[in-house]
């Protein structure tokens, strides 16, 4: 028995006691328990968590226990952590949860798989964490690592790998094992641990896996080393007794105290220990006697004599844990909070799991001065207390705490020491665990091939190569000396920033190998914002030839004045901050604005400029300690310098807000930590592309984007968009203005030659004007352009007549008041003092400023007349104020971020040292208002996207302008984010919206088919099948109609079906209707003659009764086929087969009668036969009576047991309804017409036996032939019955009826109506006795 186990049982007990006698926590509630042992079994584990929920009801009753509560409203347990994983997925659907005091596998707080976990330990996540960092602490870069094999030491230890991989740790072996797996593996893992030259060793083991590992090495003792314990062991008192472990450290949970617990475990008398056998099998097991006195001791031990005293025990039932009283008070808060209303509880509340789940989320209290309560995860703050097993003066080894870990302290102040560690020498020297020694200065790490990156060897630095510090690295052939933070080597030597050892001094000292390069604009201040700006588009390549040094990075091309225009907006904002009396008085900001080509190498260079200064050298001594050069950098214009300029400023905390990159991945704050933009990120401007798209009808379009961050992310991003709104791209290239021009043709060609009539593209406007260029050379069809913002409101586009008509998203139009007269306000004078403004003035008004050389490019001298006023170019242009606005908001960010550091109220204090990492912590809270325009950002650094949406147009001029057509406002609930304020112009100048699809749209009652090989956007139009409909355009399927309905001609609605019966108005129902009667008139008419003429000799020796008989059931056969004419009712249908079957039985019982007497007579003839006295007129009536009841009864049980009824056939016809008479029960339908037919055969063969009598008595040749014809018509109307269609079923049934019975009236009646009516000398009774000779008729 696990007594610590039996200690958490107890605990549950006494926590439940102390509750039930509370006065605070559920008054006048009793709380019971149920309390099982687990075996630490997934299988018995289960079994439990069925009989807590389920209860011990043996029997199951369908309509009973569904309604019943669940036996338990939570689970406290389990110990183990697969046991725990078992029941948490078997409770989470059903919503119950559980409560863990131990389980601390940290894939358990995973809420997807364990939606209804909770526990008062924390997750192994934190130990991980928190033993990784210890290891770090004490140096120890080479361990090993061994597990069980089980869900808690395997989870355990992955996380704990993981931290140690982050903190540059090494591990030597990882081994598992598990309690139940081989000896032979226990072996392997004990020869591994000594076999290692690891000093340490990480045990993530729970205490029954370590205890047999430690047994199996006390065997063979490995050399002394350092081990590390999980909380699971790590104080376990069981483990003391083994002296390998002596000097182990490991996180346990904090030890606590509960009062009056220790004496609730001690008040256990061996009567109570009676009552339940677990604690009669710990009584036994502690004092090692027999309690069951009478059964006498069947195990041979003597029986207890009541004076065993627990306090006695020195065993862990003794100890004391809280984590089980935790769990236990927090399902009692819960409780309380369900039932209880004030001091008033209600124990008849009906508790459901997910009440206490959801109580649970929200709990915090505090018992015994312990706060209780749950993250998100279901976990509780992570506190441990830190353990050394320390060996006493009196030679025994106890647990004593040297330190804390608390992960609700800052990063970096979680773990603390708060005495000496006694390690596993016995002194209080950190021993050393590595797998190489550490390098010293002059010397460098070099990786042992196929060894870990903790294994090395120490190699001399190179010629012209330092390292000033203990265990530098570096790659082959890589310098490492040491920048001034913050550059790092790799930065320094790649692009251009090259040191080189000043000889004769101290080795920590560098100069730079070439002059640094000077901003292209600048001005000194208390304090300095960097600009980065895109004002010219390429960078002059050289080829190394390592022969001489290489020459300083160079911008080249044609400049850009739009970005010009940007950099002097930096300026003029900086001239207005400083003007200012509000924003940061008395301080004088400056600024260092570059120009980085777009160029990522030029962008790394200017980067590290801005941060390291100008300085010529660098001094391991003082360097370090400086501040960067700026405060923060406003730019860069481009995504892809953005981002190589954010990843070195992240580093060492330097703002950057950049008003024109909008890669939505620098949204990313895990890799851009403190990178903020005023411009939004291309993740809105996407999604507002293709929702316009979508908006317009367009399906089919092509695609077309800068090889860049910008367009690469952004593309995607729209792409993604534009696949879910169903949108598909028949082409999407890319391309970048220093790729091949083989490449830009053909991306031409690819757009020449699409079928899509709309292209969206995601371009920097510099390699948007060189693809408008190679088009305009052969135009393509004309189509309608979408555009990114960064060229869709770029004036330079305007000159190209391929995209009039273009829309797409813009930054809004602002007004900045005095910039135009700023930018103006630029003399020949001013623009000579920076090579920049030279180039922008010449460039303008092509004339040279050099007087003093002279125009070496042939242009004249500027002779001081230029006017800015009187050209028109982008600089100048101050109409379309969008990305230039966004320069503005950003400096004036970081103007009020640095208001906020070195401004109280009004005065400011410019000696304050600002650090950037202060700038980038106000940046976050920065809000206000300027010109009427907001200017906050969100958690990801990015503002509130808003845009307009712009329309080239053509004036009136025959020029083209951007107009404003609509908006889209990020800000605005989902759905209303885009709308149009006015009409859109379209590339062939009308306001009809340009259709740009695959294939035309699938009108109503068609359906889409994909061609195969081809987008969903192109596809087959297929009519819908039969009984199909689609009644909406572009339908992906055709949808049946309801059975009652059938599709129109066009099938795009269903139509009730019509209804089809044999109906009185129907063409063939007045026929048949008509014979019917007809039929009955006749047989009516021959009974009158028949009545008149009942004294003649004819009609007497054709037995008058029985004919007049037969004639009633003939009228009543005719007449009894007009039931089946008419729309079927449930008296209908059972009214026309029982009349047929009844009527037809009484005619042919008539006929058999006839057939009978007829025999009989001749045969009574005979001299003493007394035959006709059985043949007499009562025995042809009951013979008559007892034919007909036969059929009845047949009847009878045929509407009894399943009788006719009306029925919708629709399986027959498709596209109608026939509605007619289900036989019910086939049996009794056919049982009918057997009847009928038996007794049809019977008259038959009688009558043809009596077909040779005298021929002009020989009645029964004429019921012979009816016979025949009856049984003739009968016979073929089964296969036509079965065959056929819809009425004319009815149709065929009547038309049957009515040929028999008119056969048997024209065969039996119509000769001797002759006679009597024709030839009344023949009615006779000489003729009729055949004395007279005969006569043909």
């Amino acid at each position: 028995m696990n007594f610590k186990e039996l200690h958490f049982a107890r605990a549950l007990q006494f926590a439940i006691q102390e509750i039930n006698n509370s006065s605070d926590l559920l008054p006048g509630i009793t709380l019971g328990y149920h309390i099982y042992d687990t075996c630490a079994s997934v299988a018995m584990a289960i079994k439990v968590a069925l009989q807590l929920f389920n209860g011990l009801d043996p029997v199951f009753n369908y309509n009973d226990p569904c309604a019943k509560f669940y036996a338990v409203p939570t689970l406290i347990g389990n110990s183990a952590s697969t046991a725990a994983i078992s029941i948490s997925r078997l409770f989470g659907p059903l919503r119950i949860t559980q409560i863990s005091h131990y389980a601390t596998c940290a894939c358990l707080s995973d809420k997807r798989q364990h939606p209804t976990f909770f526990r008062t330990i924390p997750s192994d996540h934190h130990q991980a964490a928190a033993l990784a960092r210890m290891v770090k602490h004490f140096g120890w870069t080479w361990i090993g690592a061994v597990r069980s094999d089980t869900d808690y030491g395997n989870n355990g230890m992955a996380s704990f790998l993981k931290a140690a991989e982050q903190e540059g740790i090494c591990v030597e072996y990882s081994e598992a094992y598990y309690r139940t797996q081989p000896r032979s593996k226990l072996k392997r893992v004990a020869d591994v641990i000594r076999e290692s030259t690891a000093r340490v060793i990480v045990a993530f083991m729970a205490e029954g896996d370590i205890r047999i590992l430690l047994e199996e090495l006390s065997q063979q003792p490995p050399p002394p080393m350092q081990w590390i314990g999980s909380e699971a062991w790590v104080t376990d008192p069981e483990m003391l007794r083994f002296n390998l472990c002596i000097g182990a450290v490991g996180f346990a949970i904090p030890r606590s105290v509960i009062p009056g617990f220790r004496d609730f475990l001690f008040d256990l008398s061996p009567k109570q220990a009676l009552k339940f056998p677990l604690l009669t099998e710990f009584w036994e097991s502690s004092f090692s006697c027999n309690l069951k006195k009478q059964l006498g001791s069947s195990t041979g031990m003597p029986t207890c004599d009541g004076t065993e005293d627990l306090r006695a025990l020195p065993n862990p039932y003794t100890d004391t844990s809280y984590l089980v009283y935790k769990a236990t008070y927090a399902l009692a808060h819960v409780l309380h909070g369900i039932v209880c209303n004030e001091m008033r509880c209600e124990k008849n509340f009906k508790v459901e799991p997910q009440q206490v789940f959801d109580q649970l989320k929200r709990l915090n209290f505090t018992q015994n001065n312990y706060s209780v309560s749950f993250d998100t995860n279901g976990d509780p703050v992570a506190t441990y207390e830190f353990v050394n097993w320390q060996l006493q003066g009196d030679g025994s080894v106890d647990f004593v705490t040297v330190g804390q870990y608390d992960a609700s302290q800052p990063k970096g102040q979680e773990f603390s020491l708060i005495r000496a560690i006694i390690w596993y020498d016995g002194s209080e020297k950190v021993p050393v665990s590595v797998c190489s020694e550490s390098c010293p200065p002059g010397t460098r790490k070099a990786a042992q091939k196929g060894r870990p990156v903790c294994c090395y060897d120490c190699i001399s630095c190179g010629e012209g190569e330092i390292s000033n510090e203990t265990g530098v690295g570096g790659r082959e052939g890589e310098s490492s000396i040491r920048c001034c933070c913050p550059c790092d080597t790799a930065l320094c030597v790649e692009h251009g920033t090259f040191y080189h050892v000043v000889s004769g001094v101290n080795l920590g000292t560098c100069i730079l190998q070439a002059d640094p390069q000077p901003p292209a604009l600048f001005k000194d201040g208390d304090f300095v914002i960097g600009g980065a700006f895109t004002i010219h588009y390429y960078l002059k390549t050289e080829k190394h030839i390592y022969i001489r040094r290489p020459r300083p990075l160079e911008c080249s091309g044609s400049m850009d004045f739009r970005e010009l225009r940007f950099a002097r907006a930096l300026e003029f904002s900086i001239q207005e901050i400083n003007n200012s009396s509000d924003l940061l008085p008395g301080i004088t900001l400056g600024y260092h604005i570059y120009d980085s080509c777009g160029s990522v190498p030029m962008a790394i260079k200017v980067s590290l400029q801005l941060a390291n200064g100008l300085d010529l050298i660098f001094n391991d001594t003082d360097s370090c300690a400086k501040s960067a050069a700026v405060t923060a950098l406003v730019g860069e214009s481009g995504s892809t310098p953005s981002i190589s300029t954010s990843r070195l400023f992240g580093l060492f905390g330097i703002p950057q807000v950049s008003h024109y990159a909008t890669c939505a991945c620098l949204s990313d704050k895990r890799h851009y930590p403190t990178f903020f933009r005023t411009i939004p990120s291309d993740h809105h401007q996407a999604a507002a592309l293709a929702r316009m798209v979508k908006h317009f009808g367009w399906t089919w379009i092509g695609a077309v984007r800068s090889d860049s961050d910008y367009g690469n992310v952004g593309m995607a991003s729209f792409l993604k968009a534009a696949e879910q709104e169903g949108i598909c791209v028949e082409y999407s290239e890319a391309y970048y203005r220093t790729q091949p021009r083989s490449k830009l043709k053909r991306v031409a060609e690819v757009i020449r030659g699409s079928t899509a009539r709309v292209i969206v593209a995601f371009l920097a406007s510099g390699d948007m004007r060189l693809l408008l260029e190679e088009l305009s050379q052969q135009p393509p069809p004309p189509m309608q352009w979408i555009g990114s913002e960064s060229w869709v409101t770029d004036p330079e586009m305007l000159r190209y007549n391929l995209c009039i008509g273009v829309v797409g998203f813009a930054i809004p139009r602002s007004v900045i008041p005095g910039l135009r007269e700023f930018l103006l306000d630029l003399s020949a004078v001013q623009a000579a003092e920076f090579p920049l403004l030279t180039e922008f003035w010449e460039s303008s008004f092509s004339c040279s400023l050099k007087r003093q050389t002279g125009s070496s490019t042939g242009m004249p001298v500027c002779d001081g007349t230029e006017d800015l006023r009187a050209i028109q170019n982008p600089y100048t242009d101050t109409s379309q104020l969008r990305v230039t606005n966004m320069v503005y908001k950003a400096t004036y960010a970081i103007a009020h971020a640095l208001h906020s550091i070195v401004c109280k109220e009004s005065q400011c204090d410019k000696s304050i040292r600002v650090d950037p990492h202060e700038v980038f912590d106000q940046l976050k809270r920065v809000n206000f208002t300027k010109n009427n325009y907001s200017v906050s950002f969100d958690t990801n650094g990015d503002p509130v996207a808003r845009y307009e949406l712009v329309n080239w147009q053509l004036q009136g001029g025959s020029s083209v302008d951007f107009v404003t057509v609509g908006q889209y406002d990020a800000s605005k609930p989902k759905g209303q984010e885009f709308s149009l304020s006015r009409a859109i112009l379209w590339y062939d100048g009308s306001k009809k919206v340009p259709v740009s699809v695959c294939s035309d749209r699938c009108l109503p009652g068609t359906r889409k088919a994909v061609k195969k090989g081809r987008p969903v956007c192109c596809y087959d139009c297929i009519n819908c099948a039969d009984g199909e409909i689609s009644n909406k355009t572009d339908s992906l399927d055709c949808h049946k109609c309801l059975p009652e309905y059938w599709p129109n001609n066009e099938k795009d609605k269903c139509l009730l079906k019509p209804v089809e019966f044999l109906s009185w108005d129907d063409i063939l129902g007045i026929i048949l209707a008509a014979f019917s009667v007809a039929g009955s008139l006749v047989a009516l008419s021959i009974t009158l003659v028949f009545y008149k003429n009942r004294t003649s000799p004819i009609v007497k020796a054709n037995n008058s009764e029985l004919s007049f008989l037969l004639l009633f059931s003939l009228t009543l056969c005719f007449l009894c086929s007009l039931t089946f004419i008419g729309q079927p009712t449930e008296w209908s249908c059972m009214l026309r087969h029982t009349a047929f079957g009844i009527t037809f039985v009484l005619c042919i019982s008539c006929v058999l009668g006839k057939t009978i007497v007829v025999l009989m007579a001749f045969k009574a003839t005979l001299p003493g036969s007394k035959t006709m006295k059985w043949f007499g007129p009562p025995q042809q009536r009951l013979s008559v009576l007892g034919f007909t009841l036969v059929q009845v009864l047949i009847c009878v049980l045929w509407l009894t047991i399943s009788p006719p009824f009306p029925y919708n056939n629709m399986q027959h016809y498709k596209e109608k309804i026939i509605l007619e008479c289900n036989l019910g029960s086939s049996i009794g339908f056919w049982a009918v017409l057997g009847y009928i037919g038996f007794l049809a055969f019977l008259c038959f063969v009688l009558a043809f036996l009596a077909r040779k009598l005298p021929d002009n008595f020989n009645e029964a040749k004429f019921i012979t032939f009816s016979m025949l014809i009856f049984c003739a018509v009968w016979i073929t109307f089964i296969p036509a019955y079965v065959s056929s269609p819809g009425k004319f079923t009815v149709a065929v049934e009547i038309f049957a009826i009515l040929a028999s019975s008119f056969g048997l009236i024209l065969c039996i009646f119509a000769p001797k109506c002759f006679i009597i009516v024709f030839r009344p000398e023949q009615n006779t009774k000489k003729h009729l006795m055949g004395k007279e000779p005969s006569k043909a008729l």
